[in-house]
Parts: C-alpha cells; structure tokens; sequence
C-alpha cells in the first residue's frame, strides 16, 4: 500500500511538472530614496487593495465583500485563507464559514471572481498555499466540521480535527492532479523553488515540533526538528513564510497578541516573531523585529502602520508608512521590484 501511495504520487508530481512548467542595523532608505515593489491590503470596506509607494492612493483591485453574504465566522476564514499569487495575477480565499465553503479565485486586473470548487475545506491547518511559480495552489479538502447532530438542528458546527487529501487547483489551468499524498499529517505549507528548479515546500507537524520539506508529491525529503534550532523559543506554535529558496523561514513564537490560539487548529498567525537560518539553525539578526512575509533579499516586518524590509545579514534597507487605506489591514502582502 506505501509503495502503490509512492508510485502514485510521483505520477503525480510528474504531471504537475508538465502541467505547471516546471543586530546590526544601517539606516533605513524612505520610500522616495528606493524603488520598494508593491503592497495589498485590505480596507475597512471589505476590497483588497493595491499600493505603490511610488505612486498615488492605494487602488482596490478585488471586490470581497461577497464572502459577508456566506454563513459562519466568514472574516476569520478571509484572513486565514486570503493569500495573491507570486505573479500578482491572481488572489485566492476560502468563503464561507461552515460546511458550504468554497474555494474563490479573482483575477487581479478584471475583478472576476471564480468558484474553483465547494466542499467543506480547511482554511486553518493548510490554508490555500500557491506554487512558487503562481500557476495553482494546494488546498486541504477535509471533512473538518462536525456532524449537525452535536451542536443542535440549524446551528454551524464545530471544527473538529481530521485530514483529507490535498488538492491542486488553479484559475487557468484545466487538467492538475487530482490529490498529493502527504506522508506526515501537518499545517502551514509554503512552496518555494529548490537548487534544481523543482517545487518543493516547508511544513510542520500538527504539534509543530517538526519541519518537513517535501516535494510535489508529498514525499518527506528533510526532517528538521524544531529543538534544534536555537532561535526558536521558549515554544514555536507556528510557520508563517518562507524565502523563495526555502533557507529562511519565519516562525511564530509561544502564544498571544500574535493571532494564534490553543486548540486542535491554530489560527493562521499573520506575522512572526523571529527568521530563523533553517541552514544553520540559528536566528537572523534583525529577525526579533518580527516578519510578515519573507523574500530573495530580506523580510518584512510591521508594527502598526510602518513596514521596514531587513536583509538576512541584519541591515535595514527601507522603511515606509502605508497609506490609511490598509493601515490597519489584517492581512499585508508584499512583492519587491523587480531587479
């Protein structure tokens, strides 16, 4: 049985390959010394929004106020699940609550929104994770909310810990692999491209005492117990980003005012508490700052409405102020300038 899971997943990863194509801190630049890149956030009035630091006021591009429209906590499962792909093309989200939710894509530069696919999808345990290359993500379709009969007639229920397959779907491509084969059941998965060019990814173990890197097919191909790193502590209850070649990654420490809770799920946190040399096992310089998302160059950390970018040898490089618009947006995306 193991070895008809193997073949099958490298079947798999075959046909994804052909389908997807293969603290010594400087002074901080402001936004009008250096080209930053772009930022998107969300707005009180429920759009996601582009902005350009170079440019004028932030532009909504996306309309997500549908999602108001589904049953359940549905702004919790928005700011779980929300993620725009490496490409700016796409965003993707899971709306809806309850066991109705779906899978939504929109397209960045029409507006359109698309249901990839409703069933009962997990939007805290392995939200919606794109590939490196923005072509599809991997979403964990589970039956992960109780039966009806355990909260009363009418009522939403319960999450309730279990696992399912993990699927691929994306907004242009027809013909993906239907399932890959996880071998460890865990949370928090985040591609990045290997030394070979490949796809493969970072997650950790539903009680986060290990990070595995994996390929397209799920297979295990490094362990890293999270005990022997030596910037992870007092207690590491969460994986946020990793660098797009899956050296740094940014880890949540212990629990609290970073938006993770106790329980069987953890609440996607929205930002870290340390970057962490998964190489070397130690933590970046710089690093203590926290980080929102992680780059070729550096990271980015925020603390209220100024966003810095830090370099992995400890320098900052920039600093700025975000617009009022996503100021106190939940959720921030960053993508550098082009080189």
């Amino acid at each position: 049985m193991v070895e008809s899971k193997r073949v099958a997943g490298a079947a798999a990863a075959l046909l994804l390959a052909a389908t997807l194509s293969a603290c010594n801190l400087g002074t901080a630049e402001s936004s009008t010394d250096t080209d930053i890149g772009v930022f998107y956030g969300l707005g009180d009035d429920h759009r996601l929004y582009r902005w350009d630091p170079d440019g004028d006021a932030a532009e909504p591009v996306l309309d997500l106020s549908g999602v108001w429209e589904e049953s359940g906590d549905v702004g919790t499962v928005l700011r779980a699940s929300l993620s725009v792909d490496p490409r700016q093309r796409y965003a993707a989200w899971v709306a809806g609550g309850d066991p109705d939710a779906s899978l939504r894509f929109g397209d960045l530069r029409t507006g359109e929104i698309t249901t990839a696919v409703e069933y009962p999808v997990d939007h805290a345990c392995i939200d919606p994770a794109w590939l490196a290359d923005g072509s599809a993500v991997l979403a964990h379709r589970a039956p992960v909310w109780g039966g009806a009969d355990e909260t009363g007639a009418g009522a939403t229920p319960l999450p309730v810990e279990t696992w399912g397959p993990t699927e691929w779907h994306s907004p242009d491509a027809e013909a993906l692999p239907p399932t890959v084969d996880l071998e460890v059941d865990g949370c928090r998965l985040r591609w990045y491209t290997a030394e070979d060019g490949t796809a493969q990814a970072i997650y950790h173990d539903l009680e986060v005492t290990e990070f595995y890197r994996v390929d397209t097919a799920g297979q295990i191909l490094e362990t890293i117990p999270v005990s022997s790193l030596e910037g992870a502590e007092p207690l590491t209850i969460g994986l946020v980003d990793v660098d797009p070649t899956g050296r740094y990654a940014c880890i949540v420490d212990d629990y609290g005012e970073h938006g993770a809770i106790k329980g069987g799920f953890t609440i996607r946190a929205e930002a870290g508490t340390r970057v962490i040399d998964l190489d070397t096992g130690e933590a970046v310089e710089g690093g203590d700052r926290g980080c929102t998302s992680m780059h070729a160059e550096g990271f980015v950390s925020q603390d209220g409405a100024a966003v810095a970018f830090t370099d992995y040898e400890g320098n900052a490089r920039w600093e700025t102020e975000l617009p009022s618009t996503i100021a106190e947006s939940p959720i921030l995306f960053y993508y550098p300038a082009e080189s």
